[in-house]
């Protein structure tokens, strides 16, 4: 299988150099990542020059380190430097923290493989979800890999990814789950004159059993569907009825 691998925490970080080794034991890699760290860069795109740098690729088939975005880097593979041997799979990670409930709003890692559905890719993000359950790459990885076959059969929707997890410990099985809406209690703290840092932690409260954010937390690896599809078909619905004739 011929595998893009991308993400946001850099082309030298742990989480990418563990899935793209384990990987490529099987597979052929392409490894398309930003040069620099760019968590929390959401889905933005460049729309202005990107510089790249080609590292020795070693094992894998190619490695681009960009001054890009994680989106960015998805876009440059699928339109440039894979354009005569398309990806049969896009995996963004493994991402150095958690990706689940209301931080898939703002993480590069979830938006990177968002970007290779809108492109027409099967696509998974992956993280490990405690960067200091070292641990934790190496199983989110062979996990990834043992279930590559299976995913090749998985009919993926058009625009819609994966968003897998592993938790801060061995995990205790799989769950399929719905992304939970944890909302954070956010603040700004001066750290220096006209500086401000955010911090704030998530309230998990009101929650049902069955969301990546429970499930974690549980112990389980969570495995969910993201799409690019913003659309809250409910409320169109309720809208019609009172404005359209």
């Amino acid at each position: 299988m011929r595998i893009l691998i991308t993400n946001d925490d850099g082309v030298n970080s742990i989480g990418i150099n563990t899935l793209a080794d384990v990987l490529n034991e099987e597979h052929e890699v392409y490894v398309v990542a930003p040069s620099s760290q760019r968590s929390a860069a959401g889905h933005g795109i460049s729309l202005g020059p990107i510089t790249y740098t080609r590292l020795s690729s070693g094992k894998y088939a190619l490695r681009i380190s960009a001054d890009a975005t994680p989106a960015d880097c998805v876009k440059l593979a699928v339109l440039y430097f894979m354009k005569d041997r398309l990806p049969d799979l896009v995996i963004s990670g493994i991402n150095e923290g958690a990706n689940i409930g209301s931080e898939i709003i703002y993480s590069g890692t979830v938006s990177a493989a968002l970007e290779g559905a809108y492109l027409g890719f099967p696509s998974i993000a992956v993280s490990n979800v405690n960067r200091d359950y070292t641990e934790g790459y190496e199983k989110v990885a062979r996990l990834i890999a043992e279930n590559l076959e299976r995913l090749a059969d998985v009919d993926f929707p058009r625009h819609t990814a994966l968003n897998v997890n592993y938790p801060s410990m061995e995990a205790k099985g799989i769950k399929i789950t719905e992304i939970g809406i944890n909302r954070y209690t956010d603040i700004y703290t001066e750290v220096g004159e006209n500086t401000l840092v955010l911090g704030g932690l998530p309230d998990p409260s009101n929650m049902h059993e069955n969301t990546d954010v429970i499930q974690i937390s549980k112990g389980y690896v969570t495995v969910s569907a993201v799409t690019l599809d913003k659309n809250d078909y409910n409320f169109l619905q309720q809208l019609r009825r009172k404005f359209v004739n």
